[in-house]
Protein backbone atom coordinates (compact mmCIF):
# COMPACT_ATOMS: atom_id res chain seq x y z
CA UNK A 1 0.00 0.00 0.00
CA UNK A 2 3.12 2.44 0.28
CA UNK A 3 3.89 1.93 -2.76
CA UNK A 4 0.76 3.00 -3.92
CA UNK A 5 0.56 6.32 -1.96
CA UNK A 6 3.73 7.20 -3.67
CA UNK A 7 2.74 7.11 -7.10
CA UNK A 8 -0.73 9.32 -6.04
CA UNK A 9 1.63 11.40 -5.08
CA UNK A 10 3.76 11.63 -8.01
CA UNK A 11 0.51 11.63 -9.81
CA UNK A 12 -0.43 14.66 -7.89
CA UNK A 13 2.44 16.87 -8.48
CA UNK A 14 2.23 16.15 -11.99
CA UNK A 15 -1.74 17.25 -11.86
CA UNK A 16 -0.91 20.11 -10.12
CA UNK A 17 1.92 21.01 -13.01
CA UNK A 18 -0.20 20.84 -15.38
CA UNK A 19 -3.18 22.87 -13.99
CA UNK A 20 0.05 25.45 -13.62
CA UNK A 21 0.96 24.95 -17.03
CA UNK A 22 -2.20 25.92 -18.27
CA UNK A 23 -2.28 28.94 -16.58
CA UNK A 24 1.40 29.50 -18.29
CA UNK A 25 0.44 29.14 -21.25
CA UNK A 26 -0.88 33.08 -21.43
CA UNK A 27 2.52 34.15 -19.89
CA UNK A 28 4.44 32.51 -22.63
CA UNK A 29 2.04 33.88 -25.47
CA UNK A 30 3.07 37.24 -24.39
CA UNK A 31 6.29 36.30 -24.22
CA UNK A 32 6.50 34.83 -27.78
CA UNK A 33 4.59 38.25 -29.18
CA UNK A 34 7.29 39.97 -27.71
CA UNK A 35 10.12 37.84 -28.98
CA UNK A 36 8.50 37.90 -32.40
CA UNK A 37 7.95 41.76 -32.60
CA UNK A 38 12.23 41.97 -31.47
CA UNK A 39 13.27 39.10 -33.43
CA UNK A 40 11.00 40.46 -36.66
CA UNK A 41 12.95 39.69 -40.28
CA UNK A 42 12.19 43.25 -41.55
CA UNK A 43 14.30 46.43 -41.01
CA UNK A 44 11.55 47.10 -37.84
CA UNK A 45 13.37 44.94 -35.76
CA UNK A 46 15.68 45.43 -33.03
CA UNK A 47 17.72 42.02 -33.29
CA UNK A 48 18.36 39.52 -35.79
CA UNK A 49 18.55 35.87 -35.08
CA UNK A 50 22.32 36.53 -36.14
CA UNK A 51 23.05 38.98 -33.78
CA UNK A 52 25.43 37.95 -31.14
CA UNK A 53 22.91 39.30 -28.82
CA UNK A 54 20.13 37.14 -29.52
CA UNK A 55 21.17 33.72 -27.63
CA UNK A 56 21.02 35.78 -24.46
CA UNK A 57 17.84 37.65 -25.44
CA UNK A 58 16.34 34.19 -26.00
CA UNK A 59 17.78 32.77 -22.55
CA UNK A 60 16.58 35.78 -20.85
CA UNK A 61 12.77 34.93 -21.58
CA UNK A 62 13.29 31.43 -20.97
CA UNK A 63 14.31 32.57 -17.46
CA UNK A 64 11.60 34.68 -17.16
CA UNK A 65 9.08 32.26 -18.57
CA UNK A 66 10.52 29.58 -15.63
CA UNK A 67 10.36 32.48 -12.84
CA UNK A 68 6.54 33.03 -14.37
CA UNK A 69 5.97 29.66 -13.77
CA UNK A 70 7.25 29.32 -10.02
CA UNK A 71 5.27 32.44 -9.36
CA UNK A 72 2.21 31.02 -11.02
CA UNK A 73 2.57 27.64 -9.42
CA UNK A 74 3.07 28.73 -5.83
CA UNK A 75 -0.19 31.26 -6.30
CA UNK A 76 -2.17 28.14 -7.56
CA UNK A 77 -1.16 26.34 -4.76
CA UNK A 78 -1.34 29.38 -2.34
CA UNK A 79 -5.10 29.62 -3.25
CA UNK A 80 -5.63 26.03 -3.00
CA UNK A 81 -4.32 25.81 0.66
CA UNK A 82 -6.27 28.43 1.78
CA UNK A 83 -9.71 26.69 -0.09
CA UNK A 84 -9.52 23.62 -0.06
CA UNK A 85 -6.14 22.71 2.74
CA UNK A 86 -4.31 21.03 -0.18
CA UNK A 87 -3.47 21.47 -3.75
CA UNK A 88 -6.34 20.14 -6.81
CA UNK A 89 -3.98 17.03 -7.31
CA UNK A 90 -3.95 15.89 -3.89
CA UNK A 91 -7.33 16.44 -3.20
CA UNK A 92 -8.52 14.75 -6.30
CA UNK A 93 -6.30 11.98 -5.75
CA UNK A 94 -7.02 11.39 -2.01
CA UNK A 95 -3.40 11.80 -0.97
CA UNK A 96 -3.01 12.79 2.49
CA UNK A 97 -0.53 15.18 3.83
CA UNK A 98 1.26 14.37 6.74
CA UNK A 99 0.53 17.33 8.01
CA UNK A 100 -2.47 19.76 8.26
CA UNK A 101 -2.59 23.40 8.43
CA UNK A 102 -3.70 23.98 11.81
CA UNK A 103 -0.63 21.55 12.96
CA UNK A 104 1.76 23.47 10.68
CA UNK A 105 1.70 27.14 9.51
CA UNK A 106 0.71 28.09 5.73
CA UNK A 107 3.95 29.81 5.48
CA UNK A 108 5.87 26.53 6.00
CA UNK A 109 3.70 24.63 3.36
CA UNK A 110 4.14 27.43 0.75
CA UNK A 111 7.94 26.55 1.89
CA UNK A 112 7.68 23.33 0.99
CA UNK A 113 5.85 24.01 -2.85
CA UNK A 114 8.31 26.50 -3.42
CA UNK A 115 11.19 24.37 -2.98
CA UNK A 116 9.47 21.32 -5.14
CA UNK A 117 8.86 23.68 -7.47
CA UNK A 118 11.91 24.82 -8.25
CA UNK A 119 14.41 22.21 -8.18
CA UNK A 120 11.82 21.02 -11.19
CA UNK A 121 12.32 24.11 -13.06
CA UNK A 122 15.90 24.25 -11.72
CA UNK A 123 16.74 21.18 -13.65
CA UNK A 124 14.64 21.86 -16.65
CA UNK A 125 16.44 25.62 -16.60
CA UNK A 126 20.09 23.84 -15.81
CA UNK A 127 20.01 21.95 -19.86
CA UNK A 128 19.10 25.35 -21.80
CA UNK A 129 22.04 27.11 -19.27
CA UNK A 130 24.34 23.98 -20.38
CA UNK A 131 23.78 23.70 -23.87
CA UNK A 132 24.10 27.58 -24.12
CA UNK A 133 27.63 27.78 -22.26
CA UNK A 134 29.02 24.60 -24.53
CA UNK A 135 27.83 26.75 -27.82
CA UNK A 136 28.98 29.99 -26.90
CA UNK A 137 32.33 28.77 -25.55
CA UNK A 138 33.66 25.48 -27.07
CA UNK A 139 30.97 26.05 -30.22
CA UNK A 140 29.68 22.12 -29.94
CA UNK A 141 25.57 21.77 -30.32
CA UNK A 142 23.59 21.11 -28.30
CA UNK A 143 22.62 17.54 -27.62
CA UNK A 144 19.15 18.21 -28.68
CA UNK A 145 20.15 18.97 -32.49
CA UNK A 146 22.96 16.23 -32.99
CA UNK A 147 21.80 14.10 -35.60
CA UNK A 148 22.77 10.46 -35.00
CA UNK A 149 23.38 9.20 -38.11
Amino acid sequence: MMSGNKFRRTGAFVIDLLIAKMFIQIVISVFLRLVTYIFSGNNEGILSLNDPAALPVLMGFTLCTLLAFIGIYLGYSYICCRLIKRTLGKYLLSVDTPFTLGQCALSDYMQIERKKITLCCATLGLYALYSVVQYYVFNKRPYHELVVA
